[in-house]
């Protein structure tokens, strides 16, 4: 390691320690219960390595393995026993982790399923595991014994088939993305949702025009998806949120983001493609989403936590980041609090309040350069635990636990009132009063 980068990692952990002491010891939710200990008593916890809210957030490991092929555990669920299930798509398996120890976090890895074809969408329902691969849909019963429900969704070039959800009509939402990276294309079932019955049958288009949708997940009893946007259509390009619209239009491959056009076509008006809800910076390349219902912290409860992968070839750092976005009565994005990784400096509290721009939190490149952020790791999906814990993965075989720290409400000074960490937080003095400070 060059000698700079060594002195910012060190001095990185001097700050994390001098964070842990006036503060970070004694920090969870309300719901948050006793009997586990806290953060500083448990071999779990991660410290000075991953960049967090060290008063609200404690950091555990729940795998690290470095022989692990590196873009593994893309899709995550959590079964209500608690057991974390992880796809590993270039392996073609799904792994069961289960908590051996007694602390309700899972620890160790075993195999539950194999033989898959490429599997990067996971779902829990009903004492079974959906998971979407290829051309494959496959239904895996607890035991592990496994079908094929679906065996001819499109495929071949473009991106991997995405995410999976099921939804409150009891039918299965799938993510299928475009053939290419940025041409036309005739496929119907390409760049679009589809829906089915649990055992494939009527099969159903729910809305087309996307690029990349690479996951879907249920929030507020709305379909969301994710997007993100050819490279080459340069910075005026947004990666986005989307709320998906039965029998809409995105826009893809002939326009983007809020109408704006990519390819020519005289027979295309973008003004017909349903704008996103979200925009984020090109180049962060939004790949996993799901609801978070828990009032385990002020300012969590009835959000939306969004992983931005981050795009290697791309300079800036505009992904690397796990967000958690705060939203109006209306589905409107009030603003977006930084999960990982967190900069706590002079009030300056990881939030950004939505005005309609692309988000890029540009001022966070510097946590990355300094060999503290998740760079060059990439994170790849999220889930939630029933207790509200949020599990994330990274790139290199890792993932790891946000476990909220108890008596956090002695530390809600620290946080200015416009963030909805601050359990007087006001949404509708957010865009009149945010300021650094």
């Amino acid at each position: 390691m060059p000698v700079p980068a060594l002195l910012a990692r060190r001095l990185a952990l001097i700050t994390l320690s001098l964070l842990v002491a006036f503060g970070g010891k004694g920090i969870a939710a309300r719901a948050q219960p006793t009997d586990l200990g806290p953060c500083a008593d448990r071999p779990t916890t991660i410290s000075g390595e991953l960049y967090a809210d060290l008063f609200r957030w404690c950091v555990e490991s729940i795998l690290h393995d470095h022989q692990i092929e590196p873009l593994s555990f893309t899709a995550m669920e959590v079964a209500p026993d608690g057991t974390l299930y992880a796809t590993r798509p270039l392996s073609g398996a799904v792994v069961a982790i289960r908590d051996t120890d007694g602390d309700e976090l899972p620890d160790t890895m075993e195999a539950f399923a194999a033989g898959l074809t490429l599997p990067n969408g996971l779902v829990y329902h009903n004492k079974y595991l959906y998971v979407s691969g290829g051309a494959h849909i496959y239904r895996i019963s607890m035991t592990g014994a496994v079908d094929i429900v679906v065996d001819d969704l499109p495929n071949g070039t473009g991106f991997w088939t995405g995410g999976l959800a099921i939804g409150g009509d009891g039918r299965l939402y799938v993510a299928v993305g475009a053939p290419c990276n940025n041409c036309e294309f005739d496929e119907r079932e390409r760049g679009a949702i589809l829906s089915m019955n649990l055992d494939g049958s009527d099969r159903q288009i729910v809305a087309t025009g996307f690029r990349q949708p690479a996951d879907v997940a249920f929030y507020r009893d709305r379909l969301w998806t994710l997007d993100s946007a050819p490279h080459q259509a340069g910075r005026h390009a947004r990666d986005e949120l989307n709320l998906v619209e039965p029998g809409g239009w995105y826009g893809f491959p002939y326009c983007l983001g809020a109408g704006e056009r990519n390819l020519a076509s005289a027979d295309i008006d973008c003004a017909d493609s349903i704008s996103p809800v979200m925009r984020f910076g090109s180049g962060a390349v939004p790949i996993s989403l799901t609801a978070f219902p828990h009032d385990t912290l002020p300012g969590t409860k009835d959000t939306l936590i969004v992983v931005l992968s981050g795009e290697p070839s791309q300079i800036d750092f505009v992904g690397y980041k796990v967000i958690m976005i705060t939203f109006d009565e209306e589905n409107q994005p009030l603003g977006a609090t930084i999960l990982i990784p967190y900069w706590y400096n002079s009030l300056r509290q990881a939030y950004a309040p939505y005005r309609g721009e692309g988000l890029y939190w540009e001022r966070y490149i510097l946590i990355s350069e300094s060999g503290f952020g998740i760079y060059p790791q990439q994170p790849l999906s999220v889930a939630v635990h029933p207790r509200g814990w949020i599990y994330i993965s990274l790139t290199g075989g890792r993932i790891i636990a946000l476990r909220p720290r108890p008596n956090f409400a002695k530390h809600a000074h620290r946080y200015p009132i416009w963030t909805p960490m601050n359990p007087d937080f006001d949404p509708s003095a957010v865009a009149d009063s945010f300021e650094e400070k």
